[in-house]
């Protein structure tokens, strides 16, 4: 499929809302009845629902029907059945094959077979895998590592996305014919079925077939006499749920395995996945672990202001997940999460947080961290950041008139307005109620006071334009000074470096260039939409915090997305981080629309009216 047909897809896959067909094909350069066809397509290539929907509103994608890699079914999926079968060849060899014979017996030419070689290279050297392709000249190729690492490999080489609900024996034997019968498929499906139901133990469909094809794999291998050695893998996850959970799936294979090394290879496998399992299980640490992990959270508490450390009770969550994963990590276990882009793009702020904590340990544990891992931390740190944010605005109601109707109008105000918590209602207000408080209500005042961004001035009757005034100061708590006050650039550059290097010369900032190139090497900071909103690590500005825009004429390549919008955010000197920005910045780009609007603005003022702006974007300036 063409790469128009990819572009439509990522955009759909950005946006929650409708979009239309004229702004489809307004975003890609292409007629309205391209578009059309384009749905067509993808459609066509679904055995169940369409991927696409429409009504008069535009078209939308079905999230749940969509997976990360379903691009393996779209795009690539004879490449995606070559390569696990050129994997599997290999790993039957004990011996070097040639390419040629790769060939006769794939039905493949010998060039063909070359290139697809070279792509298997490039996706072990991805996968992070401890596998290695050996090649030499007039001999052939082999593929060298340890058992655990080549099933992993096989496994990661399946498009599980393929594996249905509705046929779910079929499906998955449409893609592992070569290891197992039928037959044998459907045993093994009904034996897993079995152990989940007597552990109790839940997950999504996707992570339930990728544990079918894994035990597929490893009772083929065993069974051929491949069987993993307890070299290969840690024995120090005894008393983990996952333990047992293993123990009984290996027991009642279809081939039976009573074997140590198996079962505590599968074991950190399975502590691998997103499992939903009964009982809270704390993993043992030692002294060296504790205290490594505690000073990590103590200094991103510091730096964040979130009581990751403070909290025992965050402290105790956050510290059990990162010591539940040391083993699988260690072995190089692939982390499962089919959610990452979704989880870096909308919980932003607790994804920077879980950077940080990482980067701090990987020195101290010699782990290298995936984003997927990354991505499962930041999901621990964002119910944190919720819980936190259930303590409201702390907010004084100055109000003129009796006492009485100002408590009323504290009622009505907090009703409006659940994130809003009026500690006091006064008649008067003095001038360290700003340092106090983060918003102060006057309300019934004639003259207004000296401007101040906490201070909302609103009548007794409390009409649209009240309501709309608290509703603006409740979503960008704390984050429209920044607004106000930031840096406006169009430019004109060709990658994410050179970009940051422009955006921090022109704002006087480029003392800090080294700290932003620590952050992107830690996870680039793309969040779709054509966005990027790249932030120093462990460094803030001489004053107080800044906000620079950058606007770029042409999409430059960053991470895995495409961009335009630069939005850089700098803290204060203090190293406090403003978490409501982070948020601010992922709520006004979740719109593909008004990216659009922010895109097509000339002026610093133009580009605070679109952000400052609600609603339809499609005539914003």
């Amino acid at each position: 499929m063409n790469e128009k047909i990819k572009q439509l897809l990522d955009i759909l896959l950005q946006q929650k809302s409708y979009l239309t067909a004229l702004q489809l094909s307004e975003m890609l350069g292409v007629t309205e009845r391209s578009i059309r066809n384009y749905v067509r397509i993808l459609n066509s290539s679904e055995t169940q629902d369409p991927l696409i929907v429409s009504s008069n509103k535009g078209y939308r994608i079905q999230r749940d029907l969509y997976t990360e890699s379903i691009e393996n079914r779209l795009f690539a999926k004879d490449d995606a059945d070559l390569l696990f079968k050129i994997a599997l060849i290999l790993m039957n060899q004990s011996t070097f094959i040639t390419f040629d014979d790769l060939a006769v017996q794939l039905n493949y030419s010998v060039e063909s077979i070359r290139s697809k070689v070279q792509a298997l290279f490039s996706k072990i050297h991805d996968m992070n895998l401890h596998v290695t392709l050996e090649s030499r000249i007039f001999t052939g190729i082999r593929i060298l590592g340890e058992e655990n690492q080549k099933r992993l490999l096989l496994e990661q080489l399946i498009p599980i996305e393929e594996i249905v609900k509705g046929n779910l024996t079929e499906s998955t034997f449409k893609l592992l014919g070569k290891l197992s019968s039928k037959e044998a498929i459907n045993t093994e499906i009904s034996s897993i079925d079995t152990v989940f139901s007597r552990h109790h133990t839940t997950m999504d469909f996707i992570v339930y077939a990728k544990i079918i094809c894994h035990m597929i794999i490893a009772v083929s291998r065993y069974k051929d006499g491949h069987s993993i050695s307890l070299s290969e893998v840690g024995s120090n996850n005894k008393s983990h749920p996952e333990f047992q959970l293993a123990s009984s799936l290996l027991a009642m294979s279809v081939l039976p395995i009573n074997n140590e090394a198996e079962t505590m290879a599968l074991t950190n496998y399975l502590i691998a996945l997103p499992l939903n399992m009964p009982g809270a299980f704390v993993p043992e640490m030692n002294q060296l672990q504790r205290n490594r992990l505690e000073a990590s959270l103590k200094r991103a508490e510091e730096y964040y202001g979130i009581p990751l450390y403070s909290n025992e009770r965050y402290r105790a969550q956050i510290m059990n997940h990162i010591m539940r994963l040391l083993d699988p990590l260690e072995e190089s276990i692939p982390i499962f999460n089919p959610y990452s882009k979704q989880t870096k793009r909308e919980c932003l702020f607790a994804y920077s947080i879980a950077c940080f904590l990482y980067d701090d340990l990987e020195s101290d544990f010699r782990l290298q961290i995936p984003e997927s891992e990354i991505a499962y931390l930041a999901i621990h740190i964002q119910l944190v950041l919720t819980e936190e944010t259930k303590n409201g605005i702390q907010t004084k109601l100055v109000f003129q008139g009796k006492k009485a109707e100002g408590e009323l109008f504290r009622y009505k105000i907090q009703t409006y307005f659940p994130r809003i918590d009026i500690k006091t209602v006064t008649p008067t207000m003095i001038q360290a109620d700003l340092q106090k408080y983060q918003l102060i209500i006057r309300c019934g005042f004639q003259e207004p006071v000296a401007a101040n961004s906490k201070i909302v001035e609103i009548s007794k009757g409390m009409n649209t334009r009240d309501i709309a005034k608290i509703q603006n100061f409740v979503e960008t708590v704390g984050t429209a000074s920044l607004i106000q006050q930031l840096d406006y650039h169009h430019m004109n550059e060709s990658s994410s470096e050179s970009a940051i290097e422009y955006l921090l010369k022109k704002s006087g900032y480029f003392n800090l260039l080294p700290y932003f190139q620590k952050r992107e090497s830690m996870s680039p900071t793309d969040i779709g939409h054509l966005v990027a909103m790249p932030h120093p690590f462990l460094k803030g500005s001489e004053t107080t915090a800044k906000v620079i825009i950058g606007i770029n004429r042409t999409e430059i390549p960053w991470g895995h997305q495409k961009v335009r919008l630069i939005v850089i955010y700098i803290p204060a000197s203090d190293l406090k981080t403003n978490k409501n920005f982070f948020n601010d910045v992922y709520e006004h780009t979740s719109n593909l629309a008004e990216v659009h609007a922010l895109l097509e603005t000339k002026t610093k003022e133009e580009f605070i009216k679109v952000w400052n702006r609600k609603g339809d974007y499609s005539n914003a300036l």
